[in-house]
């Protein structure tokens, strides 16, 4: 059986990940009626991870807990529904993966290299789309919508560095289907940039 693809997104939070995740979910199931689609997410069932996300400390504290939470994470994802599903030939698109645990641990402090490193035996995706928006429109847009800000969220100069951390992610992974969005476009133009590279990389 062919493998199925795997579509990642990312993105700094209130980017607008998560209605384009459910918008390209619904155009591929309506695609054909022969495609299957999964819908996950980092982290996948951690509570500590969340726990320590939760905490009131300067966002920049325990880089090196997290990055191995979340690696450890993220082998029980793989091993128990990523790999899976595309074994069977489904589409899986994952809202996060090994590429925030590079944006958001490097911003903390530890070597981008070094968390390339640590998550190189992981599966690469057979696109990542990366919604770029500013970090002041992100925080207007979670204030509005009421949502709760974690640790990473309170500290703008924090997550300017995860932005740029994001930008330079091609660097790293230069051989991979890496699709920036601006994700200051409307809903609409938006979905029809992802669905158009979608087809246009013939994944």
């Amino acid at each position: 059986m062919k493998r199925g693809k795997f579509i990642v997104f990312e993105g700094i939070d209130g980017c607008g990940k998560s209605t384009q995740i459910w918008k390209l979910a619904k155009y591929l199931s309506e695609l054909s009626k022969y495609n299957h689609v999964l819908v996950t997410r980092n982290p996948y069932k951690s509570r500590e991870i969340r726990e320590i996300l939760a905490l009131k400390e300067p966002a920049e504290t325990q880089a090196e807990k997290l990055a191995e939470l979340f690696i450890k994470d993220r082998e029980e994802h793989i091993k128990e529904l990523i790999n899976p599903h595309l074994e069977k030939g489904h589409y899986v698109i994952c809202d996060r993966y090994i590429f925030s645990t590079i944006a958001y641990q490097s911003a903390q402090g530890l070597p981008t290299n070094k968390l390339v490193e640590m998550q190189k035996n992981f599966p690469l995706p057979n696109i990542i789309f990366i919604l770029d928006l500013s970090i002041e429109t992100a925080s207007e847009r979670m204030k509005k919508d009421g949502r709760d800000e974690h640790k990473f969220e309170a500290s703008l100069d924090f997550q300017k560095k995860v932005r740029q951390n994001y930008l330079e992610l091609k660097n790293y992974f230069p051989k991979e289907n890496i699709i920036i969005i601006d994700g200051s476009k409307s809903i609409e133009e938006i979905e029809k940039q992802i669905i158009e590279n979608f087809h246009k990389l013939n994944i």
